[in-house]
């Protein structure tokens, strides 16, 4: 038994001498999805949509899955060998399933694997279209852009543009009117490009309570809440910086406060929003967010209104324009 015992022993420590065997790396291959916007017609039903490229040292099996996020299901799934040292090989799109109305939407996925454990996926929408004097139907694909941790502020002028020594972000703000009674509705804009939900200002009395949505929260993985962030200036001159790490707000979301108490009384005053939030173009299957456009004859004459409301601010001019952080 002691013999034994010593066998054991040995043999153990000899393992635990033996040096650490490497563990197997995944196969190394690229896939890059056509970021720009391809379109389907009848004279070309095919396009390029994704380039993979072998980075391996061997041959590579790789499997593409096209799944449609609506129907749960994969509508395609191609094989193929990449050889070592080959060329990238471009794989063709084409419509996936006919939809029925001008605009409608349906969205997918390619999931790309290979037996070497490399995995990605990526995210596009299809839309179809009639032209509106042919009246021949097309489609089109785009990619189904992620934002994480994306900026999100509720519409108004936009502090750069008031005073462009104050900030290079393109933060937006929105003067108010607290003495109006009752539910006041403003947009919430991520990215300074989508429009994803709303902030919604409730006064009743002296007493005003802020809160917010954004749309398909809860109803989709791709829209995720990362912060939030809510405060009042009580006017432009008083605003010195606008990093909410940098501002000691006694303001929050869902938390009533009183105008008497915490504005000294002043209902002409401006509102800052600027929460994160992670999100996809197209959050559900047969839907986008909507584009801001803050040139727009409606989004202007809201902003000239907003302007309009503001105390006179010395030395700077309450210009209603709108720019983009570059």
């Amino acid at each position: 038994m002691k013999k034994l015992l010593s066998l054991l022993f040995a043999a153990v420590l000899l393992v635990g001498l033996l040096p650490a065997m490497p563990a197997m790396a995944a196969d190394e291959i690229s896939a890059a999805q056509t970021e720009e916007e391809v379109t389907y017609t009848t004279e070309a039903p095919e396009q390029p949509v994704l380039t993979l490229t072998n980075l391996s040292a061997y041959d590579v099996a790789v499997t593409v899955e096209v799944y449609d996020e609506l129907a749960r299901g994969n509508v395609q799934t191609l094989h193929f060998t990449l050889l070592q040292g080959d060329a990238p090989l471009v794989v063709n799109g084409y419509v996936y399933k006919n939809l029925a109305q001008n605009g409608q939407i349906n969205t997918y996925r390619y999931r790309i694997t290979t037996p070497g454990g490399f995995k990605k996926t990526l995210y596009f929408a299809q839309t179809m279209h009639v032209h509106p004097e042919t009246k021949a139907i097309y489609y089109t694909q785009v990619h189904n852009g992620y934002y994480p941790r994306n900026t999100v502020s509720s519409f108004g002028p936009q502090f750069r543009v008031i005073n462009p020594q104050l900030t290079k972000q393109w933060y937006m703000f929105t003067p108010i009117d607290l003495s109006q009674q009752g539910r006041q509705t403003f947009t919430l804009v991520a990215s300074n490009m989508y429009e994803v939900g709303e902030v919604y200002v409730d006064v009743y009395g002296d007493m005003v309570s802020v809160t917010y949505r954004y749309f398909y929260d809860g109803e989709t993985e791709k829209v995720k809440r990362v912060d939030d962030f809510l405060h009042f200036f009580p006017d432009f001159n008083a605003v010195t910086d606008v990093d909410p790490a940098n501002i000691k707000s006694p303001f929050a979301f869902g938390q009533p406060f009183s105008i008497s108490g915490q504005l000294g009384g002043d209902t002409n005053v401006l509102m800052f929003v600027r929460n994160r939030l992670s999100y996809y173009r197209f959050p559900m299957p047969t839907v986008q967010f909507a584009r801001n456009y803050p040139k727009s004859e409606p989004r202007m004459a809201e902003r000239g209104y907003m302007l309009g409301m503001m105390d006179p601010v010395p030395g700077l001019d309450l210009v209603n324009e709108h720019n983009y952080a570059n």
